[in-house]
């Protein structure tokens, strides 16, 4: 990924990082501190994104290549 490369660009990530991690620990279960396809739906209810932006079809795709990477 040549964007790491930048090092504006990973501390530009590293901000934003921070900034969403409590957003995450909300939506996310308590116990294993995982976020499901159900907490990722709230959260796009909740601001919005679900159903004036995207359909629930695309935020299910969009949650499922995300979780990909941890799998």
């Amino acid at each position: 990924m040549e964007v790491l490369k930048d090092e504006y660009m990973v501390e530009i990530l590293g901000c934003v990082h921070k900034t969403l991690i409590p957003y995450y620990q909300y939506y996310a279960h308590q116990k294993t501190a995982l976020l499901s396809f159900e907490g990722f739906s709230k959260f796009c209810l909740d601001f919005g994104i679900f159903p004036d932006i995207l359909t629930k079809a695309k935020i299910k795709r969009f949650f499922q290549t995300l979780s990909g990477f941890y799998q």
